[in-house]
C-alpha cells in the first residue's frame, strides 16, 4: 500500500486542516510539501493566524514587537509580531528593535506552532534560538488561542 501524498493549500487551508496535516507528517514531508507551494507564502499565511488567534486580554499592557526567523535550506524568513493597544499584527520582514527574536527551523516551527513539540524543549535542545528577553519569549505563546484539532 503506498503513502498518500501531503497536499497543502495555503490560500484555502484552515489552521485546524494545517494542524492535522502536520500531525500526520514526517519531518521530510512537511519539509516537502511546504516548499512545494512556496515557504515564504506558507509562512506568510501562516503569520496571519497569529492575528486572528490573538487573545488582548492574555497581553494586558504588553506592548512589543516580537521577531521570529525561520530558517530553511540556508535561508531565512523573518517576520515581526506587534503587539499594542490590545491590538496584534504580523508582517514580512526584520524588526529594527524586537524585545525579543527567535529564530528556528522550519520543522520545528511548525512542531511548535501545532503543539507538537514545546519551547522549552526546543530552546533546551538548541533548535530554538532566543536573542533578548528570554522570560518575555517564554510569555509570547500565551497570547494566543491555541489551534484546536
Amino acid at each position: 500500500m503506498s503513502e498518500q501524498p501531503l497536499q497543502l493549500d495555503p490560500e484555502n487551508m484552515t489552521a485546524e486542516q494545517f494542524v492535522g496535516l502536520a500531525a500526520h507528517a514526517q519531518d521530510d514531508q512537511l519539509e516537502d510539501v511546504v516548499r512545494q507551494q512556496d515557504t515564504a507564502k506558507v509562512l506568510d499565511k501562516v503569520f496571519e493566524g497569529f492575528v486572528e488567534r490573538f487573545v488582548p486580554e492574555r497581553a494586558e499592557g504588553v506592548e512589543a514587537v516580537v521577531q521570529f526567523v525561520v530558517t530553511d535550506q540556508g535561508q531565512e524568513y523573518p517576520h515581526t509580531i506587534e503587539i499594542a493597544a490590545g491590538q496584534c499584527r504580523t508582517e514580512p520582514g526584520v524588526a529594527e528593535s524586537p524585545k525579543t527574536t527567535m529564530t528556528l527551523g522550519l520543522v520545528p516551527f511548525i512542531r511548535l506552532l501545532t503543539g507538537q513539540a514545546e519551547g522549552t524543549q526546543l530552546f533546551m535542545t538548541g533548535k530554538l534560538k532566543v536573542k533578548g528577553d528570554l522570560l518575555f519569549a517564554a510569555r509570547v505563546p500565551g497570547f494566543f488561542e491555541p489551534v484546536k484539532t
